[in-house]
């Protein structure tokens, strides 16, 4: 029997991570659900997973101790045989101004939503480069390449996780290992609704079509990112902000 592909995805009990999930299980995927805290909501996403007829299991990890990010990837190549997809999802914010900010909120972000990705592409092409292919497809945002007041730590963070994106193509080229970044857009999820109304109205005014991604846009252009053998180094905003 040949087995599926299988792709990895952190920070995948909820929002973007989940949507990522279910669409790719429909597609033939085994799906690993990675999660920190939220075990019934992963359990939910695999159950949903399972019922449509995909493989997939849930992963308990924090991605910002590189002990757990390996023990996350070697846990899914033990659970399948391989790797071929690693989608570095999982994010948090601790917005605050620069004056304002503690050591704590910048380290919490820079660690989960830098260094994770980093922990997390390093054991995966480890296994990625035996198999002489894969791919990486890092969630970044467009405020890396922007900027934003109040939120120094996540805007490092994501122009970090833009610029590992190209080192890692082109180092990992030669692999056969593709590598990009995504910058999702700005959609309604848990995280979205702690911005405050009018900064999301400020947001919503950017965009040159007057609105925001549809999170199905984003799925199925991920999803085709995935197919795409020739693609690396590049980063693709989904929605109508310029660049």
């Amino acid at each position: 029997m040949i087995l599926s592909k299988v792709v990895l995805i952190t920070g995948a009990s909820r929002g973007i991570g989940r949507a990522l999930a279910l669409d790719l299980g429909r597609a033939g995927y085994c799906v690993g659900v990675n999660y920190r805290s939220r075990r019934a909501e992963a359990e939910s996403v695999v159950a949903e997973l399972r019922n449509g007829g995909a493989e997939a299991d849930h992963f308990p990890a924090d991605v910002s101790d590189p002990l757990q990010a390996k023990d996350l990837v070697d846990g899914v190549v033990r659970k399948w045989g391989k790797i071929d997809g690693l989608i570095n999802n999982a994010g948090v914010t601790r917005d605050r101004s620069i004056g304002k900010m503690s050591l704590e909120e910048w380290r919490d972000v820079i660690d989960t939503n830098l260094s994770g990705p980093f922990y997390c592409l390093q054991s995966a092409s480890h296994h990625m480069r035996r198999q002489k292919s894969g791919f990486i497809i890092n969630i970044a945002s467009i405020l890396g390449v922007h900027g934003a007041v109040g939120c120094a730590n996540y805007v490092a963070a994501k122009a970090g996780l833009i610029g590992l994106t190209k080192a890692a193509a082109r180092e990992l080229g030669r692999y056969n290992i593709c590598v990009n970044a995504v910058l999702p857009g700005f959609h309604p999820t848990e995280m979205s609704e702690k911005i405050p109304p009018e900064q999301n109205a400020r947001v919503l005014a950017q965009h040159s079509l007057g609105r925001s991604t549809d999170i199905k846009d984003l799925s199925r252009f991920v999803m085709n990112l995935t197919d795409l053998s020739t693609v690396s180094g590049q980063v693709f905003n989904v929605d109508s902000r310029i660049l």
